[in-house]
């Protein structure tokens, strides 16, 4: 939690500074969306100077785990996406599980890719790879072996 709250924290701030402006003056925007850049323009510079620190500590200990050729397989979303009919809290707490397996890349700045694997009762199945800095090469070389093989199976 404390790293999605990390991503969260320094995105409404970094989207305030850019869009704050825009949405001072009247910009229209949903419920949800309203709420988050509300969020962002409660960001004062300390904490984002802290969020910032904290991104730069875990890009340091996810690139000591990963080391030089290490990569992390996790899936790319919590489950399956919900219906269109979903309630807007529904919406948002299927944001939330999503951010914690989003949040890696975005905090670390590492390279991330999805690969379509198949499908589970129809609906599509991905799984995620992420590398460390530098290895976007290699992250799309060992995708291309995972992808080959499935298709294999």
């Amino acid at each position: 939690d404390e790293l999605c709250w990390c991503v969260r924290r320094l995105q409404a701030c970094e989207a305030w500074r850019e869009h704050g402006p825009w949405i001072s003056a009247g910009g229209r925007l949903s419920p949800g969306v309203e709420e988050r850049f509300a969020f962002g323009r409660t960001i004062d510079a300390k904490t984002a100077a802290a969020e910032a620190a904290r991104r730069l500590a875990f890009r340091a200990e996810l690139g000591a785990l990963l080391g030089n050729d290490g990569f992390l397989v996790l899936p790319t979303v919590p489950g399956a996406a919900p219906l269109a009919a979903s309630t807007p809290e529904q919406f948002q707490a299927y944001r939330e599980r999503a951010l914690h397996l989003l949040c890696l890349s975005g905090l670390s700045g590492f390279p991330q890719i999805t690969l379509p694997i198949g499908s589970v009762d129809g609906a599509p199945f991905g799984l995620s790879l992420l590398g460390p800095s530098g290895s976007d090469v290699a992250l799309i070389r060992l995708g291309r072996k995972i992808l080959d093989a499935a298709r294999k199976v």
